[in-house]
């Protein structure tokens, strides 16, 4: 059989072999993590920056280019930040109000934040996470996520109605799987954040700037309420 591009089975594939290839350095990471300059709290930076290039090799090789990634030109530059703070604002309410809606069934635990300690009432850390985050997170993980696996994954569904839907609602709890350092309440928010990312970036016609600076000023956010959290 020959695989074809953008067919259910080129799809499976390229998930496959991006797939593989993030667990890959995931485990070669862990088998050195002594060795290495960074601590437990960049643990997976390498797993998603070979899952990002690999999902842009793959793209590329397929004879696609970044514009099928998401990296598409706004029609005005100019709105990409309020559409940014828009999805920022629309995932910060659905972070407050989601524990509240399961609370009947059951106690939605933090997030375990424990190995961004250092963070904590450091300028310098503080400052250097805001400004490494948003590129070896933000960047990588939207090229990845929204970019790829949304792409993949509507292929890979076929003509289902809602295939879209379907695949921003998979890559959201593969999103959030992924995330499981941080615990049953960090997997659960990461799958909120994957799936509210995905919508807007579908609602945003597909263009990963948008979404990429919504994650980014996500992650500084993030960095400024530990900086001003009280030591543990």
């Amino acid at each position: 059989m020959v695989i074809g591009k953008n067919s259910p089975a080129s799809s499976l594939a390229d998930i496959a072999a991006v797939v593989a290839i993030s667990a890959l350095a995931f485990l070669g990471e862990l088998a050195v993590a002594d060795y290495l300059p960074w601590g437990a709290e960049a643990r997976g930076v390498v797993a998603v920056l070979a899952g990002a290039a690999a999902a842009i090799a793959i793209t590329l090789g397929r004879g696609g280019g970044l514009a099928d990634l998401g990296f598409r030109r706004p029609r005005r530059w100019v709105t990409v930040p309020l559409w940014a703070l828009g999805i920022l604002v629309v995932f910060v309410v659905a972070q407050n109000v989601v524990p509240l809606l399961v609370a009947p069934l059951f106690e939605l635990p933090q997030p375990d934040m424990s190995r961004y300690d250092v963070i904590r009432g450091n300028l310098a850390a503080a400052l250097l996470f805001a400004v490494l985050l948003p590129l070896v997170a933000a960047v990588p993980e939207e090229i990845l996520y929204r970019g790829f696996l949304i792409g993949r994954l509507t292929s890979l569904f076929g003509d289902a109605r809602g295939a879209a839907v379907y695949a921003v609602l998979a890559q959201g709890l593969i999103f959030g799987s992924v995330h499981f350092q941080w615990g049953v309440g960090g997997i659960v928010v990461t799958a909120i954040m994957g799936a509210i990312w995905g919508f807007a970036y579908l609602l945003c016609g597909r263009n990963l700037w948008i979404v990429i600076l919504a994650h980014s000023m996500a992650h500084i956010a993030l960095v400024t309420q530990l900086y001003f959290s009280p030591p543990v």
